[in-house]
């Protein structure tokens, strides 16, 4: 997507977020992003925050990770995460009730967490927070499955203790094909919602208004901001050694960290010749 039609107005900028972070890039220096993240041909170097090189436009450009060049974590790594956190779960269910099905059958101490909110699963589910209106649809479906499955230890625990161990096996085998699967359902809808949310954007720079410079990674971006130059500030309390322009105190009340980019490749192409 181009963006040639903003370079006339220099007081407009790109934001994005990286963690709790809100950022800001010039547009005048944006020439225009793409979903290129594929095509990168990696170096061979492990250097932070260096991805590798893109033909973009005849020219061949060194690409930059955005966050790790800022010593923030990348968000995608967190998304990755957390999908292998969710197989990870899935499996525990599993484990979980065959577990009780091992303790009603052998007569064996039943050891997993009754309580919902204990177990690995639980413990996250009711800590974790998003803005995330689909996300939060999909985890809004597990709670009660998940509530069912762990009350089942004291209820077919009780009815093995009073002899009915049959049925309690039974039941046990009709909430298999029921509840546990309904469990696994939505956490594997969980999963392909996060795998599906990873895009990486790759968003080309220049310093002319139409030559390639260089282009960064992001993994989102946000609105297009317009501000009156004395809304940015430049703050003799920022570190000079952050590649950042200064802090633009918006009146919509969406306030940014403008990035400074020709420090922020010098910093970038540092590393690369220390490296060397």
């Amino acid at each position: 997507m181009s963006l040639a039609n903003l370079h006339t107005d220099n007081r407009r900028a790109l934001t994005f977020s990286i963690g709790d972070s809100l950022f800001g890039i010039d547009v005048s220096h944006i020439l225009s992003f793409s979903d290129s993240f594929s095509e990168i041909k990696y170096a061979s170097d492990n250097i932070e925050g260096f991805v590798g090189y893109l033909d973009f436009r005849n020219t061949l450009v060194q690409v930059f990770e955005c966050a790790t060049s800022l010593s923030h974590n990348k968000e995608r790594d967190s998304v990755s995460d957390l999908v292998e956190d969710v197989k990870t779960y899935q499996q525990a269910h599993i484990d979980w009730v065959n577990a009780l099905e091992h303790s009603i059958t052998s007569g064996e101490p039943f050891t997993k967490p009754r309580n919902p909110r204990m177990c690995a699963f639980g413990q996250w589910f009711y800590s974790f927070q998003t803005e995330d209106s689909g996300l939060r649809t999909l985890l809004d479906k597990i709670e009660e499955p998940h509530q069912h499955i762990h009350s089942l230890a004291d209820t077919l625990l009780d009815m093995t203790a009073a002899g009915k161990q049959a049925q309690a096996i039974n039941e046990l085998q009709l909430e298999k094909q029921t509840t546990l699967k309904k469990l696994l359902r939505v956490l594997d809808y969980i999963r392909d919602y996060l795998e599906n949310s990873i895009h990486p954007i790759v968003l080309h720079l220049t310093k002319d208004g139409r030559t390639p410079w260089f282009s960064m990674v992001l993994d989102n971006i946000g609105d297009i901001i317009d501000y009156p130059p004395m809304a940015m500030d430049t703050l003799n309390s920022i570190d000079k050694g952050e590649p950042v322009k200064g802090y633009v105190r918006d009146p919509s009340g969406v306030s940014f960290m403008m990035l400074a980019l020709d420090k922020f490749y010098e910093q970038a192409n540092a590393k690369i010749s220390k490296a060397g």
